[in-house]
């Protein structure tokens, strides 16, 4: 078998040819998300404990996210924690995912998030003070000027749905929420997410 050095000062690299011509390499691969992690370019959003105190029979907002970083977000996954439901519980809780929209009381009252932490505990990266990220409340309405784009379900307890979705800047993402029950509870909404590498378009 031989080998292919460098063309520096004799040095061996590590791919060799056998009689056959086929190449052997030794190679290590890492996805996309694992090396914006490493980058400190992946973040954790989520909106802490949203409390309801009053019937969830309609959509609210729960979460919102418009992208102003000079590189798409990718989002990879959605994470909700659903305390327990009381009074009268008429189905699964929908969750909405929504597509651009555009506005809402959610967006208008700009309530910052709990947690918009970097995924690498070494890194000082931040998100743009003009990326958006809004936590919801009781009582706010629903946005208003986008699709939907996805319905899940879930009972009390914890959902966990792996997206994925590219937001180039200026596209936005909303979470929202119907708990179907006459009575309160506890939820939270998260955005697990990364941005892109503009290399890797």
């Amino acid at each position: 078998m031989s080998t292919i050095d460098n063309g520096g000062a004799g040095v061996k690299v590590g791919m060799h040819v056998d009689t056959n011509e086929q190449a052997h390499v030794f190679a290590v691969t890492e996805d996309e998300q694992r090396q914006a992690a490493e980058k400190g370019n992946e973040y954790n959003i989520n909106t802490g404990t949203i409390a309801f105190s009053t019937n969830s029979t309609a959509r609210t907002t729960l979460l919102y996210f418009k992208n102003d970083e000079d590189s798409d977000y990718i989002v990879t996954a959605i994470a909700l924690g659903l305390g327990t439901r009381s009074a009268t519980v008429s189905d699964a809780a929908n969750v909405f995912i929504v597509r651009n929209p555009l506005t809402g009381t959610t967006i208008t009252n700009a309530n910052a998030v709990d947690m918009e932490s970097n995924s690498n505990f070494g890194s000082t990266n931040t998100l743009k003070s003009t990326t958006l990220v809004y936590k919801g409340a009781d009582g706010e309405g629903v946005t208003s000027g986008g699709t939907d784009h996805a319905l899940l379900y879930m009972t009390d307890g914890r959902l966990f749905a792996h997206l994925n979705l590219e937001l180039p800047k200026g596209s936005s993402v909303a979470i929202e929420f119907d708990g179907n029950t006459s009575g309160t509870f506890n939820v939270y909404a998260a955005l697990i997410g990364y941005l892109k590498d503009v290399k890797n378009k």
